[in-house]
C-alpha cells in the first residue's frame, strides 16, 4: 500500500499529461481553422480597403467628368489594377449608368446599399463578388462610383499563402462565405469545394464544432471548417493506449516490487518466525543463514540466536539454583522434623520418669504438640510443596499419631471420622490449625470417654464459601464439665481451651464451642468446636522469598 501510494501520483501525472496531449491534438483542428479565418479576414479587409481607396482616387480624376474620357479611364483602371475589381460603373443620382469599364450593366435600384454581395452571391467566374460604392459628382450633380470586388481566391493563391493544400490523408481546411440567405459559397473556385455534398459536409462539420465563423462585411460571414488529420483522428486511441500503458507499467512495477519484497522480506521473516516458534517449543533456535536473506535480517537472526543462548544459559543457572534452593528448604524441613521428633522423644522419656499424673499429662501434651509440628514439617518436604499443604492427608496422619501416642487404637473403642476435601492451605495458617486439631482431638480422646466408654471423634474441614474454610471437631463423649470431673488428675486446668482460643485469634478466625448439642446428622454430642477461618491467597514463592529477605 505504501508503494502504491507512492507511485499513484506518478501515474496520475502521466495520465494527465496524456490527457492534455489528447486535448491539444483534438483542438488542433479548431486552432487551424481559427488561424485560417483570421488570415482570410485580414485578406478580405485589405482587399476591400484597397478597392475603396482606388475608387476614391478615381472620383478625384478630372477625366471622370466627361463620358468619353470616363469610359477610357475606367477601362484602363480595370486592366491595370491589382485588386480583384470588375465592372466599374459611374451612376447618376437615379442609379443610371453614365460611364463604365465595359458594357453598361443594368441600373441599380434606388436605395440599394453601397456595399453588398451579388444577389446570387456568385459572379461569372464562380467567385463570390461584393459590390462597392463611393459617392461622386458628375456635371455638378451627385453621382456614385460602383465596382464589383471579387472575394474569392484561386487555388494557387491559397497555396502560396499556405492557407490550403490538397488533402493527403486528412487535415484539409475549407473556407466558405455564408450569403445572407445562409447559402455557403466557397472562396476558392478551383479547389473542388463547390459540390452540393461538399457544402453539406462543411455545414455539418460546422455544427459539430470543428469550425470558425467570422463576419466579413454586412450580412456576409466567413466560415472556415477543418477536417481532422490522421493524428487527430487517432487522438482518442492514442490517449487510451497511453493510459493503459501507464497503468500496465505501474501494475508490472508493483508486481515486481511485491515479488521482490516477498522473496527478500516476507519469506525471511516467516522463516525467522518459524525458528522463533520452534525455539519456544523445543528450546533450540536455528538462525537464518540463506544468502538470499537481506543482511539486516541475517544480523537480526544472529543477534536473536545469541540472545536465546544467553537466555538459555541464564535459565539453566536459575533452574539449578531453584533445585538447589528446594533441596536446601527440604533439608531444613527434614532437619526441623528430626529435631522436633528428638524433642518429642525426650519429652516422652521424661514423662515416663515422672510419677505425678498431672506432670506426666502435661509432658504428654507438650509431646503431642511437638509431634504435630514435626508431622507438619514432614508433609512440607515429602510432598514437594514448600509453601502450601494438602490438609486431607495431613489431618489423617496427625489424628492417627494422636491416637497412637495416647495409647488408643483407632476404631476399637473410639472411632475417628475425618472429612476433608483436597483443600490447600498456606503453611502460616496450617501451623496454628494443626495445633488446634491436636488440642481438640487430644482432649476428646483423653477426657470425653472415661471409664471405657465408646464413641466417635469427628474432624471435618471444608471450604464453605469462597475464601472461607470451616473446621468442625466434634465428639459424643461426656462433655467438658463431666470430663473435668472424671479425670484422674481431678479438675482440669483448661490450658487446652486457652491454646485453642489463642490459635483462633492468630488465624483471625471465629471460634464457637457448643456442649451437648446434636450434630448435623442428628447424633447427640459432647463437645463441638467450630472454627471459621478466612483463607489467605496462595502466595507466589518468589514474592514470599523476597518478603522474607
Amino acid at each position: 500500500m505504501i508503494i502504491l501510494l507512492a507511485v499513484v501520483p506518478v501515474g496520475v501525472i502521466g495520465a494527465l499529461m496524456a490527457y492534455h496531449t489528447y486535448v491539444a491534438t483534438v483542438d488542433a483542428s479548431s486552432s487551424r481553422a481559427d488561424v485560417v479565418a483570421q488570415t482570410l479576414r485580414a485578406q478580405f479587409d485589405q482587399r476591400i480597403s484597397d478597392a475603396r481607396h482606388m475608387l476614391h482616387e478615381l472620383v478625384r480624376q478630372p477625366q471622370m467628368q466627361q463620358p468619353e474620357s470616363c469610359n477610357a479611364l475606367l477601362a484602363q483602371t480595370l486592366n491595370l489594377q491589382t485588386a480583384a475589381l470588375r465592372d466599374i460603373v459611374l451612376l447618376d443620382a437615379a442609379h443610371r449608368p453614365i460611364c463604365a469599364s465595359g458594357p453598361l450593366v443594368p441600373a441599380r435600384a434606388a436605395g440599394e446599399p453601397d456595399m453588398q454581395p451579388f444577389p446570387d452571391g456568385i459572379g461569372t467566374d464562380q467567385r463570390p463578388m461584393l459590390r462597392l460604392s463611393v459617392p461622386a459628382t458628375f456635371g455638378g450633380q451627385p453621382a456614385s462610383l460602383s465596382a464589383d470586388l471579387s472575394l474569392g481566391f484561386t487555388r494557387s493563391e491559397l497555396a502560396d499563402a499556405q492557407l490550403w493544400h490538397p488533402s493527403s490523408g486528412g487535415g484539409e481546411t475549407d473556407a466558405w462565405l455564408l450569403m445572407p440567405r445562409g447559402q455557403p459559397v466557397p472562396i476558392c473556385a478551383d479547389c473542388g469545394w463547390s459540390s452540393a455534398s461538399h457544402a453539406r459536409t462543411a455545414v455539418d462539420r460546422a455544427k459539430e464544432g470543428r469550425s470558425i465563423q467570422h463576419n466579413v462585411v454586412g450580412d456576409l460571414d466567413l466560415l472556415v471548417v477543418t477536417q481532422p488529420n490522421r493524428a487527430e483522428d487517432r487522438a482518442l486511441a492514442v490517449f487510451l493506449w497511453r493510459v493503459v500503458a501507464i497503468a500496465a507499467l505501474l501494475i508490472a512495477g508493483l508486481v515486481v516490487v511485491m515479488v521482490g519484497a516477498s522473496r527478500l522480506i516476507v519469506v525471511p521473516l516467516r522463516t525467522v518466525t518459524r525458528s522463533v516458534a520452534t525455539w519456544r517449543e523445543a528450546g533450540a533456535y536455528v538462525p537464518v543463514q540463506s544468502r538470499a536473506t537481506p543482511t539486516e535480517l541475517r544480523q537480526l537472526s544472529r543477534a536473536f540466536a545469541d540472545a536465546t543462548r544467553s537466555v538459555a544459559a541464564h535459565e539453566e543457572r536459575l533452574r539449578k539454583a531453584e533445585i538447589k534452593q528446594e533441596l536446601l528448604i527440604k533439608e531444613i524441613h527434614h532437619r526441623v522434623k528430626n529435631n522436633l521428633q528428638i524433642i518429642a522423644s525426650l519429652l516422652n522419656l521424661q514423662a515416663n520418669r515422672i510419677r505425678q499424673p498431672e506432670a506426666r499429662a502435661e509432658f504428654a501434651s507438650a509431646r503431642d504438640r511437638v509431634r504435630a509440628l514435626a508431622t507438619l514439617h514432614r508433609h512440607l518436604y515429602s510432598e514437594g510443596e514448600l509453601h502450601t499443604l494438602n490438609m486431607k492427608s495431613f489431618l489423617e496422619e496427625l489424628c492417627g499419631q494422636l491416637f497412637q501416642a495416647i495409647g488408643e487404637t483407632e476404631g476399637r473403642r473410639i472411632r475417628l471420622e475425618i472429612e476433608a476435601p483436597e483443600i490447600v492451605m498456606s503453611t502460616d495458617q496450617a501451623v496454628p490449625l494443626a495445633l488446634v486439631v491436636t488440642e481438640a482431638v487430644s482432649n476428646a480422646i483423653k477426657y470425653a470417654f472415661p471409664g471405657g466408654r465408646s464413641g466417635f471423634v469427628s474432624v471435618k474441614l471444608a471450604e464453605t464459601a469462597p475464601g472461607v474454610a470451616t473446621l468442625v471437631i466434634r465428639d459424643n463423649g461426656v462433655g467438658i464439665p463431666a470430663g473435668r470431673a472424671e479425670t484422674e488428675t481431678g479438675i482440669r486446668d483448661g490450658l487446652g481451651i486457652q491454646l485453642i482460643r489463642g490459635f483462633a485469634r492468630q488465624l483471625g478466625a471465629t471460634l464457637e464451642v457448643v456442649e451437648g448439642g446434636p450434630d448435623q446428622d442428628g447424633r447427640s454430642g459432647g463437645t463441638c468446636y467450630t472454627l471459621t477461618v478466612p483463607l489467605q491467597p496462595e502466595a507466589d514463592p518468589a514474592e514470599s522469598e523476597a518478603a522474607a529477605g
